[in-house]
């Protein structure tokens, strides 16, 4: 049976996960973080302006990623890290 502070923290992950489909940068929010919190939702609205909801999608996806691991999306990824084998 699940403990009460994982209990806790899935439903703090799922509040996250709803509130990019809100705003990006909802997640942040949620932390506590209201500095990535606004750069995410304004980079958000730029993107979905530009880009559409790709673009959006893209934005809220980093966000709730920088809110739930503490690293960019290309960082848990491992897409800006060069292999030995580029070096």
């Amino acid at each position: 049976m699940a403990s009460a502070t994982e209990n806790v923290q899935t439903m703090k992950t799922g509040l996250q996960f709803v509130s990019e489909a809100v705003i990006p940068g909802g997640s942040n929010l949620v932390n506590g973080d209201l500095k990535q919190a606004a750069i995410h939702a304004v980079l958000g609205i730029i993107a979905g302006s530009i880009f559409g909801l790709p673009g959006a999608l893209l934005v809220a996806a980093n966000s709730f990623t920088k809110a739930t691991t503490g690293h960019h999306i290309h960082e848990a990824l491992n897409l800006g890290e060069p292999t030995a084998a580029k070096k």
